[in-house]
């Protein structure tokens, strides 16, 4: 078993173990091709995403994206607003959902949204007050109780740690028990800022020793 650093080659597996993990999330509901399009962008985007999976004999047991989520989406409806719009129309009954509505209203506002311009500046210091996030986290079904979750929260932690982030941040779906036990004995607390806990969790991180 091994764990390493996710390429472009091992993302038709993330895609298919994202809609795995993810039955419900709009990516999942659009396809493999969709899902594997949205990891591509995180991977090559300017938004600083690491992409890390844990493997046994070339198989994929788990992955997670971690990184400041910022343009992701952005970019991602930007690049394949075409191949999202023909796999909708291909696709008319992910139209009567209104979960699948509220997405595409969401993607339209991206879309007419004006990039910001570029101002050239020196390198800046990572903002020790931001939290930075994992984004994606996801264990195949049959490899849970392996410490596959565990060893991927660990490495997501150290990512972040080294870029000079003293916090990090996920949302877990609130009917995810194992997950949600999971967190919170790593050391994770919940995030209620309206007194509603809704998903949101953080955790401090020790700062790099030596």
């Amino acid at each position: 078993m091994s764990l390493r650093r996710l390429m472009s080659t091992d993302l038709p597996a993330v895609a298919a173990l994202h809609r795995l993990a993810f039955p419900r999330a709009a990516v999942s509901r659009l396809g493999q091709e969709a899902a594997r399009r949205y990891y591509q962008s995180l991977l090559s985007g300017p938004h600083d995403a690491v992409g890390l999976g844990r493997f046994d004999c070339g198989q994929l047991e788990g992955f997670a994206f971690v990184g400041v989520r910022c343009i992701a989406e952005i970019r991602y409806v930007r690049q394949h607003g075409w191949f999202l719009a023909r796999t909708l129309v291909t696709h008319p009954w992910l139209l009567l959902e209104s979960f699948i509505w509220s997405r595409v209203a969401s993607g339209l506002r991206m879309l007419v949204q004006r990039p910001r311009p570029r101002v050239a500046a020196a390198p800046a210091e990572p903002d020790a007050t931001r939290s930075y996030g994992i984004q994606y986290i996801a264990v195949d079904p049959a490899c849970q109780g392996r410490g596959v979750g565990t060893q991927l929260l660990v490495a997501s932690e150290e990512v972040a740690r080294q870029r000079g982030y003293d916090e990090i941040h996920l949302s877990v779906y609130l009917d995810n028990t194992r997950a949600i036990r999971l967190y919170e004995r790593m050391g994770w607390r919940r995030l209620s800022p309206d007194g509603i806990w809704q998903g949101l969790m953080s955790k401090r991180l020790a700062p790099v020793s030596g």
